[in-house]
């Protein structure tokens, strides 16, 4: 009775069964299985170790302990997807922060130009004023100017008649 019990909710056992989606979390029961076996470690990829055990893994085609395993390609095969899971997570943390760096910088330009366009706005109203004042100013010497030319036409006149 026991062996039957511990048979069907053994680690192994679970590789064998259909995979069935875990409610909670979306993953396939055979996944966790695989992530968390006793034979591998859990760290992530900014673990501390040496780098020596990874080399000697990665010499022998896996871990040390699947060397006994008659089915070595089995724990190699897990050990790539593993591998390759913390390669993707790492790869798509870049990606996000790349993403947030890009759109910080695209919100700063932003901010920048929208100051820039304010100022040069300004400006502009500035020397709009400026031109319609200098208008006026150039209509009223004109019409000042043409009033002393009548002036001085009528003094011509005057002493030409005299």
């Amino acid at each position: 009775m026991f062996s039957t019990v511990s048979d069907i909710f053994s680690p192994d056992s679970m590789l064998d069964n259909d995979p069935i989606p875990d409610i909670e979390t979306n993953i396939m029961k055979w996944d966790w299985s695989e992530i968390f076996s006793p034979g591998q470690s859990t760290g992530s990829a900014r673990s501390s170790g040496t780098g020596s055990d990874e080399a000697k893994q990665s010499l022998t085609g896996g871990s040390t302990s699947s060397l006994k395993d008659p089915n070595q390609r089995v724990p190699t095969i897990d050990e790539r997807k593993r591998r390759r899971m913390i390669s993707n997570r790492a790869s798509a943390r870049r990606s996000r922060m790349r993403k947030r760096n890009h759109l910080e910088n695209l919100t700063n330009e932003v901010k920048q130009l929208q100051i820039q366009n304010q100022e040069l706005n300004n400006r502009l109203k500035s020397l709009s004023d400026h031109n319609h004042c200098l208008r006026i100013d150039n209509n009223r010497v004109r019409f000042d100017c043409s009033i002393l030319q009548q002036e001085v036409l009528d003094m011509r006149q005057l002493l030409v008649f005299r």
